[in-house]
């Protein structure tokens, strides 16, 4: 799991790498790079990543799902108990709403971290085929 001091390659909108004017890709750190790391852990599925099995939110599990409040709480739940994993993380910050809309889950995350004043929001798309992330 990443943490402050570690840094990663820029991702852009669409996860794809970013290039600096350089030609060279550029390099994400402290709470940008956490930020990063959050939303690309949000999209993979437990097991995906061999050098850590828990990573992964598993929000694929959800594709084709039908609306219940069974599975709104497992999603909800699933994804306050990832964030509140990372400690850098304010426990009592966390928020989670879910909706459903056109055959689709939207869940709504937002948190601060311990060193911000201002809340980060991790819009998710759990739809009938795929799951989208967007780091706001």
């Amino acid at each position: 799991m990443t943490g402050l001091s570690d840094a990663d390659i820029r991702l852009n909108n669409n996860w794809q790498l970013t290039q600096a004017a350089d030609g060279d890709a550029p390099i994400g750190s402290g709470l940008d790079c956490l930020y990063q790391n959050i939303a690309l852990e949000a999209l993979t599925q437990p097991g995906d990543v061999f050098y850590d099995l828990d990573f992964g939110w598993g929000l694929y599990d959800f594709i084709q799902s039908e609306d219940s409040e069974l599975i709104r709480l497992e999603i909800t739940e699933r994804a306050k108990m990832k964030l509140k994993k990372r400690e850098v993380i304010l426990p009592e910050s966390i928020r989670v709403r879910i909706e459903y809309d056109d055959d689709s889950f939207l869940l709504y995350c937002q948190f601060t971290f311990n060193e911000e004043n201002e809340p980060r929001n991790l819009n998710i798309i759990i739809g009938a085929v795929t799951v989208e992330v967007n780091a706001v």
